[in-house]
């Protein structure tokens, strides 16, 4: 799960044997030495998923990619977790990864998709410490499709192997070119190439899913089409996301959000529904606040003072301070005015999240409230999965590494061309071109201060895609909707049949 993503708050401790890969060996000796064996931990298991009995293996394994022109020579060692039901060959497959950039996939796993997963408060309070409450997930996916979770180079237990460095897959460029390279030999070792694929990514994961759906279907080695790209809070075009002075593009794409986080907080004098109010935030959006902010210093006095007005009414922020703000309130100023008098500060991840901070006064709050809310209880989910399926391992499992997120290389290059603003939606729609199969969906969170639904609703119809071919769907949650047990169930139900259709 995980922005722009999951962000540099996913840091967890690295901990790893230096026996563990080649790497070790100096630069004389290395590409000399293949890797003896790959890891691999399995247990077969019967469960029950929308109703349906299936029996199935669950995995960790771990997979040595080599160079190109040297299959000797270790490149890296990717570790996936995998559920493979019995005796069905040709059975779908779904390739899953959360975001970060530098977060693993025990977001998802552990949160929505696995057969095990982790419950947290679902009314936004804080997770507390063991034991957390683990149960099986009868709404999971398994019933429908196979699933891989990938854990990128960095992240999990996936390191970089033999002479090489993390840092030279960190990028947007390099990441799905390592990830596809991995997807392919994954479909090679287990004869699955008349499965159907589906990708699912989340947040960082509306970057590297379209490029990596791109990179599969026109890559230099071996073509694969790509059933179904399904993007959880996508950070997809960060020009939408990106809060830099000229940029007005997420001014009024986060807009509804903040509206949104106002209503649930009783911020807002109305007696609206939230599902008529926040509509009409993104009217206002749409049709008046944004091409307001296009006009700049030439907007007129008493339009302005009516914009001002309007900003007041839908998130219960003074009249005084959106002035100050010039109408152009980036979400940590935001985050922290909007229950300042109450002396709180709101989530980032999940706006419906609030606490105190240690100074009440400043722009800035302490923390993100909704991550610290439940990223204890995901960590210690993902362990005692592992234990419980016979896992064995001397690192510990990295959720989340600063070093991935810090060095992480931006520039995209499309045709050619080096972008400002990273920008992988025209991958999507390219896609849609030249493939009358593929499908697309896309799910967002009302309250997600990190990748909101306006956010993502613009980028989707602002880059020549097909919106008839894209499901698109709003949650009354956070950026991990799947915390929020009415909306986990509603985003399972339609994900099963996104695939079984």
């Amino acid at each position: 799960m995980k922005n722009l993503t999951f962000i540099s708050l996913l840091f967890g401790a690295l901990m790893f044997s230096t026996n563990a890969f080649s790497s070790e060996l100096d630069s004389s000796e290395c590409k000399s030495k293949p890797i003896d064996k790959e890891r691999s931990f399995t247990k077969n298991l019967e469960g029950v998923f929308n109703g349906k009995k299936l029996t199935y293996s669950a995995s960790l394994k771990e997979k040595i990619l080599y160079e190109k022109n040297d299959a000797s020579a270790p490149l890296a060692s990717f570790f996936y977790s995998e559920y493979i039901v019995e005796s069905n060959e040709n059975r779908p497959i779904m390739f899953v990864f959360n975001g970060g950039p530098g977060s693993a996939s025990l977001w998802l796993h552990m949160g929505v998709l696995g057969p095990k997963v982790v419950k947290v408060p679902s009314d936004a309070s804080d997770d507390g410490s063991a034991p957390y409450k683990i149960v099986d997930n009868k709404l999971s996916p398994l019933s429908e499709t196979d699933m891989v979770f990938i854990d990128p180079v960095g992240t999990g237990y996936s390191r970089a192997a033999g002479c090489h460095e993390g840092s030279e897959f960190w990028g947007v460029n390099e990441d799905p070119k390592i990830i596809a390279e991995f997807i392919r030999r994954w479909i090679t070792d287990s004869k699955r190439w008349n499965s159907p694929k589906y990708i699912l990514g989340e947040s960082y994961g509306g970057i590297r899913g379209p490029l990596l759906v791109s990179e599969l279907r026109s890559g230099d080695i071996t073509p694969i089409e790509i059933n179904g790209l399904l993007m959880v809070a996508p950070a997809s075009d960060y020009q939408y996301l990106v809060f830099h002075p000229g940029n007005n593009s997420p001014h009024y794409g986060f807009f509804p959000s903040y509206a949104a986080t106002a209503y649930y907080h009783g911020k807002v004098d109305t007696k609206k529904s939230l599902e008529d109010f926040y509509k009409d935030s993104k009217d206002f959006s749409l049709n008046e606040y944004g091409p307001a902010l296009l006009k700049g210093s030439r907007i007129a006095d008493d339009e302005k003072d009516r914009l001002i007005n309007k900003f007041s009414y839908f998130t219960g922020l003074s009249k005084r301070f959106i002035e100050d703000f010039n109408l152009r309130i980036d979400p940590s100023s935001f985050r922290k005015e909007l229950l300042r008098d109450e002396g709180y500060s709101v989530g980032r991840l999940d706006s419906r999240y609030k606490t105190s901070d240690y100074i009440a006064g400043g722009q800035n709050s302490d923390t993100d409230v909704s991550s610290e809310g439940f990223m204890s209880a995901y960590v210690t989910a993902m362990h005692t999965w592992f234990a419980e399926i016979g896992v064995e391992m001397k690192m510990l499992y990295q959720s989340g590494d600063s070093d991935v997120y810090l060095g992480w290389k931006h520039p995209q290059k499309w045709k050619g061309n080096d972008f400002g603003y990273v920008n992988t939606v025209p991958h999507i729609a390219r896609a849609q071109r030249y493939n009358k199969d593929f499908k697309v969906y896309v799910s967002c969170g009302l309250y997600d201060l990190a990748t909101p639904c306006f956010t993502a609703e613009n980028f989707m119809n602002d880059n020549s895609v097909d919106m008839s071919r894209v499901v698109f769907s709003e949650f009354e949650a956070g950026h991990m909707m799947y915390n929020h047990q009415p909306s986990f169930d509603r985003f399972l139900k339609e994900v099963n049949k996104f695939i079984s259709k």
